[in-house]
């Protein structure tokens, strides 16, 4: 036991406190003061005093649970400075962006870990890394034909139905309604709410072009007013790019400020630089149709006041020759009409003697009609007398008869024994049977043949 005890007080032990100093020590010996760290930003946060944490991950590995890590703080007296070198090159730290930072690697002991102390930040490094990135997804696209695409599909005449990706509470959004409501055409906007920057901005950017492709629409616009340059990296990511690529319908874009250029702006049919510009573009194309219009207006009435004029000449024209027929009509209608008369005169002095030769023969006509009357009535009493003697009745009337077989027909040969016969009289109809019969002598057939 006592042993134990002493083996324990030769041994060195140290108080938390003490090797928390050991450890701070340890590390800024070993580093030997400022060191430059390079990695994305993920975990941002601004607290009420000014200050300034976040970690650093290695690129591309914010969403592993396992990856690297190392805590940075940046303290408000350190802060003017990183501020300043990020104004200047339009940029602002954000989560998702990598970054180069300089700073003293302490020890934090209320966590126990090791931490960066932000002091400077390199903003170059983030600028050529956001470059390169851009460029090589362009060449991508580029590769694939992507960047004419969208650009290829024809704009209709009149876009006024439009589609409006942005944020709907944003500058950016009232700025691009007021330049079509103030244009007096008839736009119909179909907003589709969409986050323009942060975690959330690629997905909605990208959810909201599918929902507006969907729609009975002319046009699409994507607006986004003007910000730091990691504002607009939503418009730089791939998934955007190549969603504006192949959208079945136009769209158009204003992104930023004047000086600001996205991947969007080179695969859009459309690129202009601001939200307020992308509404005139369209108001232009509606105001460049309305100009063709009243153009061809123009020109359709100075061609109908044209081949007005002519046809009225050529009516003009037509109508002296027509007066000029005319009169020669009624010039030779004139002379004809006196020749008539001149002739009818010299008929009224021929007419006595005109009639006295019609009343001739007149009476001549008459008494020939009176003549051939006569006579034709004379004609016709001979025949209806020869019809008169002729008359069946007369002739049953004289004594004679006629016979008649079963059917109806007279008989003209010789009966055969047991025919039925029916013999008509003056005064009677006989029925009776043959019983026999014989031919008649030959003289007797020899007349009836007669």
């Amino acid at each position: 036991m006592t042993s134990t005890a002493a083996a324990s007080d030769e041994e060195p032990t140290f108080s938390v406190g003490q090797l928390s100093q050991v450890i701070s020590r340890a590390l800024k010996a070993a580093f030997g003061g400022t060191v430059w760290v390079r990695g994305e930003i993920t975990g941002y946060f601004e607290s009420q005093a000014g200050h300034v944490y976040f970690t650093l991950v290695e690129a591309g590995a914010s969403a592993e649970r396992n990856s690297d890590k190392l805590p940075v703080a940046l303290f408000r007296n350190r802060r003017g400075a990183v501020d300043r070198a990020l104004a200047d090159s339009g940029m602002r730290m954000a989560d998702g962006l990598e970054v180069r930072v300089a700073g003293e690697v302490g020890y934090y002991s209320p966590r126990s870990q090791a931490q960066l102390i932000m002091t400077a930040i390199d903003p170059r490094f983030t600028l050529g890394n956001l470059a390169a990135a851009r460029e090589n997804l362009l060449r991508t696209l580029a590769a694939e034909l992507l960047l004419e695409k969208n650009g290829a599909l024809e704009m209709p005449l009149v876009p006024l139905r439009v589609g409006l990706v942005t944020s709907d509470a944003s500058a950016a959004c009232a700025d691009f309604l007021e330049g079509v409501a103030n244009s007096g055409y008839a736009f119909d906007v179909t907003l589709c709410d969409a986050r323009v920057q942060g975690d959330q901005a690629e997905s909605t950017l990208v959810a909201a072009l599918a929902t507006l492709a969907r729609r009975d629409l002319d046009v699409i616009a994507m607006v986004r007013g003007g910000g730091d340059r990691n504002d607009l990296l939503a418009f730089d990511t791939e998934s955007v790019a190549r969603a504006v690529a192949n959208c079945r319908l136009p769209v158009v874009v204003g992104i930023g400020h004047e000086t600001d250029d996205s991947v969007v702006d080179h695969v859009a049919h459309t690129s202009t630089k601001t939200p307020t510009a992308c509404a005139a573009a369209l108001v232009e194309m509606a105001t460049g149709f309305d100009e063709r219009l009243r153009r061809c207006s123009n020109s359709l009435r100075s061609v109908a006041t044209a081949h007005l004029a002519q046809s009225g000449r050529r009516l003009d024209a037509v109508a002296a020759q027509v007066q000029r027929r005319a009169e020669a009509r009624c010039i030779r209608a004139r002379h004809g009409a006196d020749g008539a008369a001149r002739r009818l005169a010299e008929s009224a002095k021929a007419a006595p003697r005109a009639r006295a030769g019609l009343e001739r023969a007149t009476g001549a006509v008459i008494a020939t009609a009176r003549r051939r009357l006569n006579e034709a009535r004379a004609a016709a009493d001979s025949a209806a007398a020869l019809v008169r003697s002729h008359d069946p009745q007369r002739v049953l009337a004289r004594g004679f008869s006629v016979t008649r077989d079963g059917a109806g027909a007279v008989v003209r040969t010789v009966p055969a024994a047991g025919a039925e016969l029916v013999t008509q009289t003056l005064a009677a109809t006989i029925r009776s049977t043959v019983t026999a019969s014989r031919p008649a002598p030959a003289q007797l057939r020899s007349e009836q043949h007669r």
